[in-house]
């Protein structure tokens, strides 16, 4: 009979090149063979059959093989199992010589077949004792190489020799990591933030104001339209104030008339009427246009007001989705908790969110002040002469100058000091704040009093000293000259900075930066406000709608983990942890008997093992029936599917593992429930099983495989997200993701996650086995050193069965398997290797280790051929037991 499949061996999701395994050992039927054609495909290359059929049975089910090559070229590795005077009744007469040799029918010939003959009833008997070699030979690389070795030895059949290590997890460190991984997924729930370092360049243009090279060059404004018309009007008003300020400064402008008819402050008025005008076209444009999404309307008035929009390329939506998933995707990459990725792309949302181009108003206002506005209007007061001090001063020095000629001093250094105050006089009735019609004056002083006093007590000083110290004439002629041109040139330069003062405190010049400034914001509204519009609300929509999609999967991953019950549970066909102990030495009734090839006979006459037979034993078949009559699982231990009740015995058909597992099967039914099985033997002397509490890498390689099957299920919703955002954040991804936590869990039951999954995108930086299970590998680097031959290996027979065996050592072919885990290491991101780590050093492994992409066993497989007089080949054909052939 069939088995039912094991986790994940559901044909349509079967690993290419993975042999199916088919158990005849039971009254098997024709739909048998017929699932394991259809479980193998019929488009396979290459088609690997792995059949498990009892010793005595195998010419009877000739007409069974042959049907498995119905479908093309076909590879058969038959383990046969029972010794040969093991018979089971069969409903027709079996054909052939009598006696207990074994009787192989031509189908099973090689090179295209191979059997494996296992006598030890330790292994035969036990319905999970051949579940470590099943798991091994099911591999494609294994199967070929048993294959090719069984083809140079005599009649392709040979009894295996077995020495493998197992290393896997401890229960408690399965649970631990499993429950650990899942934590670190869904994270916590965290609120705020931004969408990170990491943000796409076309996403990065919608969250800020920055513009696109491409309207660099942009004319916003139509020359012909009113808009266009008004800001030249304020360049031209702004010119005109500051002609104005040129000719009021100096002496022109304290001298000359063409200041007072400049009329600066009307100027002024003039600029703060442009800039009004101008912000309110802006601002009726921002009114005009607002609204998420911009209106053929809409730009029809804005082109009235003289407001052209470019076409940008940029402002295409359909560059926004493939953006938001490379954004997503690295989110999930680094890796980051599903719930945290999914509070960014809210903030997202958030911040690329259109909200309209009339809330850029407060920000027009800002940039355009109505303040500023009424202070162009009402220019400062005009001071000049500084303090009272200084505008005395000024005065003083000319006059106590012209004071100095002895005699006419006394009358020249008043008046060259009155001169100064007249001056000051002048600076008052020239000031720059007033028009001449005296509409607008902003008022200020000149200090002419100080000046004046100072005059006339610097004129009397000079006289004083004049008449003390008797200077000629000509002396006092040059002072009095000095005394002139200084008071002139003192007054100009009070007049210049004092008029210059004035100009800054009126902030004209400021003008420029606030028209530069609305400029500034017509471009980042036309880009964001009306040309980005379309694209920022995709964005929002299709980053609310992700961030939805990856809060769903952490509550999905939540639930799975609050439903895993106390602990992971086990592999199917694994024992309970054993205490360290050491391989048993064979007794009376066979096992793991050690012996020399030099105590071998070279006889097999005598021997009395046509007759003998396996000793049975508590737990174990009977040797009249069939090796698992009595236990209803099967040898897996699977029972039938709890959703059919009437599927009829269970049934294996398919590869032992597979990439995906199929939805419609639970690969994890009965794991919690009957464990340990009843009357479990222990592990057979060939295994060594080692468990560890988990390596360093083990939680976080688990999280990237599960960050990387989300990127998996993610990738069909994009494009409804392309489509329909606001729906596409409630599609329902609950069966994908148990899909993806069973398989990325079946993964960690079967060989702790050290093999990667099909969607890893860098499986080469896998950390290997050590840094997964916590397991040393000196007991692998052991049996696949290349000086490795010298560890026995133990045969699959008892001692009464050592003269089947062929005499010769070295017609032995040893077949040395590993999983690729053990020689593959973790490198840093800039590809050094690892210093650290339970095995700093790689060890050596032989040239010829059979290297597996998955599994949890390593160790030596050897083929001892037999005597040629212990396997008969027949060569007629019969019905079978399964029945008529018609």
């Amino acid at each position: 009979m069939n088995l039912r499949d094991t986790p994940g061996t559901s044909p349509a999701h079967r690993q290419p090149g993975h042999a199916v395994p088919l158990d005849l050992r039971r009254t098997p039927g024709p739909d048998a063979v017929r699932a394991a054609l259809d479980a193998s495909g019929h488009g396979d290359d290459e088609r690997r059959f792995l059949v498990l059929d009892d010793a005595a049975r195998l010419v009877a089910h000739q007409l069974l093989y042959e049907r498995l090559y119905s479908y093309g070229p076909a590879r058969i590795l038959c383990l046969a199992v029972g010794a040969p005077g093991r018979q089971v009744p069969p409903p027709r007469t079996e054909p052939g010589a009598p006696g207990g040799a074994l009787h192989r029918p031509l189908t099973l010939r090689p090179p295209a077949a191979g059997v494996l003959w296992i006598l030890d009833p330790h292994t035969g008997d036990d319905p999970d004792g051949l579940r470590p070699l099943v798991e091994l030979l099911v591999q494609p690389e294994v199967f070929d190489a048993v294959l090719h070795g069984l083809a140079g030895v005599v009649h392709g059949v040979a009894v295996p020799s077995v020495r493998v290590a197992e290393h896997d997890l401890g229960n408690e460190a399965r649970t631990r990591a499993w429950r650990q991984a899942l934590a670190a997924l869904a994270g916590q729930e965290v609120t705020g933030g931004g969408p990170g370092d990491f943000v796409p360049p076309e996403l990065a243009l919608l969250l800020d104001d920055s513009l696109p090279d491409a309207v660099a060059d942009h004319r916003w404004l139509d020359p012909s339209r009113p808009a266009s018309a008004r800001r030249r009007a304020c360049d031209d008003a702004l010119e005109e104030a500051r002609a104005g300020h040129r000719l009021a400064r100096g002496p022109a402008g304290l001298f000359g008339r063409a200041s007072r008819r400049g009329d600066l402050p009307g100027r002024l008025v003039d600029l703060g009427r442009a800039v009004e005008a101008y912000r309110d076209t802006v601002a009726g444009a921002f009114t005009d246009a607002d609204g998420v999404r911009l209106t053929p309307e809409q730009r029809a008035r804005l082109l009235e007001r003289g407001i052209v929009l470019p076409d940008l390329t940029a402002a295409d939506r359909t560059r926004v989705v493939p953006a938001l998933r490379a954004l997503t995707e690295h989110l999930l990459e680094r890796p980051l908790p599903l719930r945290s990725a999914a509070a960014r792309l809210a903030a997202l949302s958030d911040r690329s969110a259109p909200a309209g181009s009339a809330a850029r108003l407060a920000r027009l206002d800002e940039l355009c002040d109505p303040a500023y506005l009424r202070h162009l209007a009402g220019p400062p007061p005009f001071r000049a002469g500084g303090t009272t001090a200084g505008a005395a001063l000024q005065a003083l020095v000319p006059a106590s100058a012209a004071g100095l000629w002895p005699g006419p001093g006394w009358l020249l250094g008043p008046a060259v000091g009155a001169v100064a105050a007249a001056l000051g006089a002048l600076m008052r009735r020239h000031r720059p704040n007033r028009s001449p019609d005296g509409r607008h004056d902003g008022g200020g002083t000149t200090r002419v009093t100080a000046r004046l006093l100072g005059g006339f007590a610097g004129g009397t000083t000079g006289a004083v000293a004049g008449s003390l110290l008797g200077l000629p004439d000509w002396a006092g002629v040059l002072a009095v000259a000095v005394a002139l041109v200084g008071a002139v040139l003192l007054a100009v330069r009070d007049w210049t900075s004092s008029v210059d003062a004035w100009w800054r405190d009126t902030d004209a010049e400021y003008a420029e930066r606030v028209l530069s400034g609305v400029d500034r914001l017509l471009a980042e509204t036309a880009v964001h406000d009306w040309l980005f519009a379309d694209a920022r609300h995709h964005c929002a929509d299709g980053a609310r709608a992700a961030s939805l999609l990856l809060r769903a999967l952490a509550a999905t991953a939540d639930a799975h983990g609050e439903g895993d019950g106390p602990a992971v549970p086990a592999p199917r066909g694994a024992r309970p942890e054993p205490a360290p102990r050491e391989t048993p030495t064979a007794g009376a009734d066979g096992g793991a008997d050690p012996w020399e090839w030099d105590t071998w006979s070279d006889s097999a006459a005598d021997d009395g093992w046509y007759d003998a037979a396996p000793p049975s034993r508590p737990g174990t078949a009977p040797a009249d029936g069939g090796p698992y009559d009595g236990d209803p699982r099967g040898p897996y231990g699977t029972a039938a599917h709890p959703h059919d009740p009437a599927a009829g015995p269970p049934r294996l058909i398919g590869p032992a593992y597979e990439a995906l597992p199929d939805p419609s099967d639970d690969p994890y039914d009965g794991f919690d429930e009957g464990w340990p099985p009843p009357g479990a033997a222990e592990d057979p002397p060939w295994l060594e099983r080692e468990r560890g509490d988990g390596g360093p890498d083990l939680v976080d390689t688990l999280v990237a495989d599960l960050a990387s099957g989300i990127r998996r299920i993610l990738a069909p919703c994009w494009a409804r997200i392309e489509r329909d955002p606001a729906r596409a954040g409630r599609i329902p991804l609950d069966g994908p993701v148990r899909d993806l936590l069973d398989e990325v869990r079946g993964r960690l039951l079967r060989d702790a996650a050290t093999s990667p999954p099909p969607h890893d995108p860098h499986p080469g930086r896998r950390p290997d086995a050590a840094r997964m299970t916590g397991v040393a590998p000196d007991r692998v680097a052991g049996l696949l050193a290349p000086g490795g031959d010298a560890e026995p290996a133990v045969p699959l027979c008892g001692p009464q069965h050592r003269r089947l065996l062929s005499a010769d050592p070295l017609a032995v072919h040893r077949v040395r398997f590993a999983p690729e885990a053990f020689r593959r290491g973790t490198a840093e991101p800039d590809g050094r290797p690892r210093p650290d780590g339970p095995h700093p050093a790689t060890p050596a492994y032989a040239e010829d280790v059979v290297w597996t992409p998955a599994g949890r066993h390593a160790g030596v497989l050897g083929l001892v051929p037999l005597r040629g007089d212990a396997v008969r080949t027949v060569r007629g054909e019969a019905a079978g037991e399964e029945g008529d052939p018609s």
